[in-house]
């Protein structure tokens, strides 16, 4: 009895100790608590306040990590958890994607008459922020398990927001229906690795150990099991069949979070987990596995963007590609490519929320639902026009924009691992990432070449609001000056990684 008392004690000590790592959660989770209590109040005061005061906790927490104002250990919290230099950098992206949702969704007009659900909706983009940090941080499988759930459910709900539409009915639907099979069947690959390495922790020795003397087939069909639930989250081939559907129904700033922060959540847990996995001699068909998912994810998603006709579902399938360019860069074993990824997320969130603006204007002001709806609106409001064309370019990876920047640095690390490894399969990556990239130019120039090239027959002369050109401006600014001075970002990432590390 007094063993059993002991080890409590120390096990809730271990606990209060490592919640000084989880401050920016704590915070998150406390202004969550705030939003729900207070929207049970009726005053139309207090309901006006709640977009606010969610801005305020994630500017909260996103100033706690920029300073450091919080521990820093590899271990706590029962050793589920890793506060290091690549939790600090992506918890900055999750809470500037939060921030950033907020703003879309305060200019976006259909949320405005939104009739019920205001405290809910700004809670469960708290709520999902929060599990996209403990994704970053989780360096235990179930840990991991809990993290994407807690980040799916949020999501599905936020999916829903407008429930009295049929299309959101039935994205929301398809979300859940494709998340739960996911779940389940990352859940049992996680099983196999327990089974065979009598822990969750993948982030020790002992746990790449264990797997060296495990059988190869097991480990691979656990691998491939596993990574199930990892694609869905990034919609990565074959877990992407939601994304189209999901990007059609659900609020356009919802969709702008969906297209960035799961992604970049995603990302970093299969860096963490890909490296236990990073000796070809010994798991040769586990990367293979995912260099046949990152050359499938490609494909599929540029050469399907090719064939939408509405500008939500061609970004949808962007989306997916760029998930198979990310997945390229992890593949580049041997080569230091974590700057060159957390470089390219941090763009990608810059590119896709600063598009998604231009769309959500283009719906709401001119009611565009298809491509051939931005006919002339370049030539008649050359503002949205050309910040327009700077995004896209830059999402295609086209100079001067600091999207050409990110995906060199990937080419770059694949190209430096295949020097010094001779893997054929680094070869083909980088042939059909270049190759797909110039695909990638004729679905993306579709909305320029409406733009500015289609006569416009509208009569009404419409005035975009003061806060839209800013926000957009302000999303532009940043690709700009990472193409002149990529180092102003990658020197920073080095700072932090190197400063916690």
């Amino acid at each position: 009895m007094n063993e059993q008392v002991a080890y409590l004690s120390q096990t809730i000590e271990a606990i209060v100790a490592g919640a000084g790592n989880l401050l920016p959660e704590l915070l998150l989770a406390t202004f969550f608590l705030l939003l729900v209590t207070l929207d049970l109040f009726r005053s139309p005061l207090i309901k006006s306040l709640l977009p606010w005061l969610a801005l305020t906790g994630l500017f909260a927490a996103l100033l706690i990590q920029v300073l450091g104002g919080y521990t820093f250990q590899q271990g706590f919290f029962l050793d589920l958890l890793l506060s290091d230099g690549i939790a600090r950098y992506t918890g900055i992206l999750f809470c500037a994607a939060g921030i950033f949702t907020l703003l879309l969704s305060l200019l976006n007009r259909s949320l405005e008459k939104l009739r019920y659900g205001h405290g809910e909706y700004y809670g469960l983009i708290l709520v999902l922020v929060l599990g996209l940090h403990l994704m970053a941080k989780s360096v235990n499988l179930l840990m991991v398990f809990v993290a994407i759930e807690v980040v799916s459910i949020a999501s599905y709900i936020l999916t829903l927001t407008f429930k009295t539409e049929e299309r959101a009915v039935e994205a929301g639907l398809k979300y859940i229906l494709y998340g739960a099979l996911s779940a389940g069947v990352m859940l049992y690959g996680m099983s196999f690795f327990y089974g065979l390495t009598g822990s969750l922790n993948y982030a020790v020795e002992g746990f790449g150990a264990a797997l060296l003397q495990a059988d190869t087939l097991l480990v691979t069909v656990a691998a491939v099991l596993v990574f199930a639930g990892f694609f869905f989250k990034i919609a990565a081939a074959p877990f992407h069949f939601w994304v189209a559907d999901v990007y059609q129904g659900a609020p356009l700033p919802v969709v702008a979070l969906f297209s960035t922060g799961p992604k970049i959540a995603g990302i970093v847990v299969i860096l963490r987990f890909v490296g236990t996995f990073a000796d070809p001699l010994f798991f040769a068909d586990v990367q293979f596995f995912l260099g046949i998912a990152a050359i499938a994810t490609l494909a599929i998603g540029n050469f399907t963007a090719l064939w939408q006709k509405t500008p939500r579902r061609l970004l949808a399938f962007s989306s997916v590609s760029h998930a198979g360019f990310l997945l390229v860069g992890l593949l580049a074993f041997g080569a230091d490519y974590t700057q060159s990824i957390l470089f390219y997320l941090t763009v990608l969130l810059c590119m896709n929320f600063g598009i998604f603006l231009f769309l959500q204007i283009s719906e709401e002001a001119f009611g565009v639902a298809k491509l051939d709806g931005f006919a002339g609106l370049g030539r008649a409001y050359p503002f949205i026009g050309v910040m327009a064309v700077l995004y896209l370019l830059s999402l295609t990876g086209l100079p001067p924009l600091a999207g050409f920047m990110g995906k060199l640095l990937i080419f770059s690390n694949v190209w430096e691992a295949y020097s010094l490894s001779g893997n054929n399969l680094l070869l083909v990556l980088l042939a059909t990432g270049i190759l797909l990239t110039a695909v990638a130019l004729f679905y993306y120039i579709k909305i320029p070449y409406n733009l500015f090239f289609k006569r416009n027959f509208r009569e009404e002369n419409l005035v975009i609001s003061l806060s839209n050109k800013l926000l957009l401006v302000l999303f532009a600014l940043p690709l700009l000056v990472f193409f002149f001075k990529p180092d102003l970002l990658l020197n920073w990432i080095e700072q932090l990684l190197a400063q916690i590390n």
